[in-house]
């Protein structure tokens, strides 16, 4: 018998709110229709936490809601967002952030680079970090952006260049003392004009 999906309340976020009481109250109540408990209960909870924690001090002009899905495999931690006018029409180089969730932020914040095109503009490739691309799984022929970054594939695409890089020698090292890339099972962004969708799935 197939097991039933459940879904958690949703939790309103936007740029402006740092802190919500509710979130602990829609981590319990998910956690105990889906069955999580002990150790599983408390990574589930850390990447909740490193999760909203991101969204709240590091995305920029959007509105959005995060909610936990559960999965055959254990649950979901999802995100989805429009950004804002103002910020798809930035145009100033992004960062290169340290840590891997301030990375995500990054790549979030810039998707404003991504209106529904097949191919980046070519002003914009130029402006983009190396990283940005690393992630974007094999099967895609079209950006990123076009498609889905994964950190599966990040990793894996990283490990591939050790040796010939430093860059790479670095962040992988940051994959290492990384909460999410640590306890997470995979991490994907997907981006389709100015809508952004992360999902951190975990067990």
């Amino acid at each position: 018998m197939k097991k039933e999906r459940i879904v958690s309340e949703k939790l309103w976020i936007n740029g402006a709110i740092r802190r919500n009481s509710e979130v602990n109250e829609i981590l319990q109540a998910f956690t105990a229709q889906a069955g999580i408990t002990g150790t599983d209960f408390l990574h589930m909870n850390l990447l909740a936490e490193e999760t909203l924690g991101m969204a709240n001090q590091s995305l920029k002009n959007f509105d959005g809601e995060i909610w936990l899905e559960s999965t055959p495999a254990g649950y979901e931690i999802i995100l989805e967002a429009d950004v804002h006018e103002e910020g798809r029409q930035a145009a100033a180089k992004p960062e290169t952030p340290a840590g891997l969730m301030a990375k995500i932020a990054e790549m979030l914040n810039c998707s404003y680079a991504f209106e529904d095109q097949a191919e980046i503009p070519e002003n914009l490739a130029n402006l983009l970090p190396d990283y940005f691309s690393y992630g974007s799984r094999e099967e895609h022929q079209t950006p990123v952006w076009a498609g889905q970054w994964s950190l599966t594939a990040y990793r894996h695409q990283l490990q591939e260049r050790l040796g010939n890089s430093a860059e790479a020698e670095s962040l992988l090292d940051e994959l290492e003392k990384s909460i999410v890339a640590q306890l997470a099972d995979e991490v994907t962004i997907g981006i389709r004009g100015h809508k952004i969708r992360l999902v951190i799935a975990g067990h």
